[in-house]
């Protein structure tokens, strides 16, 4: 009994002692023996400069302008350091070996972003966190919304791929206070393009600045990004090469004479407009430098086959009113350098001998009349008029049917023509779409050494 009370005595001087004790959990214990005298502005100092381990575990293209050389990415990096001020020993806090503190309580790196025109951080300073673990090493996971300045290579567009660096450097801090010892992205990160560009690696390039005779660090998350090319492919490609292939098709149609020919020239003249519309739509799209890209290019030089095609459709209209308008028929040696045989004339000097031969019958009917019958005078001069109205009928007869014969023997030779330049004008349209075309097999480009 006396050994029962003692114990019963003991246990509640216990309680009531514990009672009074501050209760505290292992995580406040911890942080109030590493804050006690813990000051956040002053560098983690060992036996030579910090040293941040740093890569960048996501990245979002947001969108990228072209005309502006801007790309806006949603970012997020870590960064990782030794700080021996903040170490414990886990075996006094029943083995609990990290915490979470807020960012204002650590010294940060001081890194910034030198070539963003805006900088947004995606987390406020009192829901910023960093973790600690027991041996002094510090995380930081650090989300940003960053607008920086890309400088575009057109070369290639719409085929092109660009790199756009995000460049972090220490604005004050020399190699000797703090360096940098970046890694490649970790094989779980998280990268996206959007509708148009496709995000297809990142590459972290850790080099040294000079300035004022210091060194200083500086990490670039570089952005390998290749563009979707099937909407220009839709939009400007495609009704390019179709209204170039229809208007070159229009303009070295055979024509039987210069009324469809005028239209063809229209037609080519309707043609070069569409294709200069489209070429300002590129135009609008691309930044302005003294690069034409290769889109651009294959639009010049479609435009510059419709110019010479209409040019040519204006030549040929233009000679063959001039040898219609003489009545001068092609030559022997314009036949034979087209390999055609010489055109035979139609039955129209049968016709005209035929009627002459008639007339001549009349007139000596019409004589022997005369001198027997004296009235019939009156009837010879009237049919003397008709007569006459009958040669100027014929002789403008004659000349309607020369003129449209010798108009049908240059159309038939204009013809040829026509379809040597047809086929000539559309192989090399098809040659340039070809050549257009080659650039999207093309290997993917190195990795320029100069980005900014």
């Amino acid at each position: 009994r006396l050994l029962l009370r003692l114990i019963t005595q003991i246990s509640s001087l216990h309680t009531l002692t514990f009672a009074f004790e501050p209760r505290y959990n292992e995580t406040s214990l911890i942080l109030r023996d590493l804050f006690a005298n813990y000051d956040a502005r002053v560098l983690p100092f060992s036996n030579g400069p910090v040293v941040i381990n740093m890569t960048v575990v996501l990245g979002i293209l947001i969108e990228l302008r072209e005309n502006e050389q801007l790309a806006a990415f949603v970012i997020s990096h870590t960064q990782r350091w030794y700080d021996k001020r903040l170490t414990w020993n886990p075996s006094f806090y029943r083995g609990q070996n990290q915490v979470i503190v807020p960012q204002s309580l650590v010294w940060l790196p001081k890194m910034f972003v030198y070539n963003s025109l805006e900088t947004k951080e995606m987390l406020t300073a009192n829901r910023a966190d960093v973790r600690v673990y027991s041996d002094g090493l510090v995380k930081a996971n650090l989300p940003q919304h960053v607008s920086c300045i890309c400088r575009l290579s057109i070369e290639n567009f719409p085929f092109d791929v660009q790199f756009c660096a995000v460049a972090l450097a220490s604005p004050l801090l020399t190699v000797q206070e703090m360096m940098a010892a970046s890694s490649q992205p970790p094989a779980d990160s998280y990268f996206a393009g959007n509708a148009e560009w496709l995000l297809f690696n990142v590459t972290v390039r850790q080099m040294e600045f000079r300035e004022e005779d210091e060194y200083r660090i500086e990490v670039h998350y570089i952005f390998h990004m290749q563009r979707r090319p099937v909407y220009y492919l839709t939009v400007i490609v495609a009704p390019t090469f179709l209204i170039s292939a229809l208007s070159i098709l229009g303009i070295f149609s055979p024509a039987s004479n210069d009324g469809p020919r005028s239209e063809k020239v229209s037609l080519g003249l309707g043609s070069l407009l569409a294709m200069t519309v489209l070429l300002g739509i590129v135009a609008g799209a691309m930044p302005k430098s003294n690069v034409i890209p290769l889109l651009g290019y294959y639009i010049l030089i479609v435009i510059c086959l419709c110019a010479v095609a209409v040019a040519i459709s204006m030549a040929f209209l233009a000679i063959t009113r001039e040898y219609i308008t003489r009545g001068q028929p092609p030559s022997r040696s314009t036949l034979s350098f087209l390999w055609m045989k010489r055109m035979e004339k139609k039955g129209g000097r049968l016709v005209r001998v035929a009627y002459s031969r008639c007339n001549n019958n009349v007139a000596g009917v019409t004589e022997k009349i005369k001198f027997k019958v004296p009235e019939l005078g009156a009837i010879h001069t009237l049919l003397e008029e008709i007569l006459e109205t009958q040669r100027a009928f014929r002789t403008k007869e004659e000349a309607r049917m020369k003129h449209r014969e010798i108009e049908e023997q240059w159309a038939t030779v204009f013809a040829r023509f026509d379809y040597f330049f047809l086929f000539l004008f559309e192989a090399f349209n098809l040659a340039a779409l070809g050549i257009f075309l080659r650039a999207a097999w093309e290997p993917m480009p190195e990795l320029r050494e100069q980005l900014l």
